[in-house]
């Protein structure tokens, strides 16, 4: 296994917690993780049962409000609509 920086990765409970904080809004450890299965962020396997999570990633990434991107798509879709 190559050496690994562990000061440039965060747990999935230090990741979480930025996450809550970047966000405005409460982040659990389970959805750092389920980021990950979606391809939005990447992990080190640091052993069978913990992984560390990129901070460049985690820093740089902002939990939106549930449906916020698909509303915004669907009155971009409308204005198209509206506009022809």
């Amino acid at each position: 296994m190559p050496d690994i920086d562990l000061s440039q990765y965060y747990t999935a409970e230090e990741a979480a917690a930025v996450l809550s904080k970047n966000s405005g809004r409460p982040v659990s450890p389970n959805y750092v993780r389920q980021l990950v299965v979606y391809g939005q962020i990447s992990r080190v396997k640091i052993k069978a049962n913990l992984n560390a999570y990129p901070k460049s990633e985690i820093d740089n990434y902002k939990v939106e409000a549930r449906g916020v991107r698909s509303a915004a798509a669907a009155k971009a879709k409308a204005k198209e609509r509206k506009e022809a």
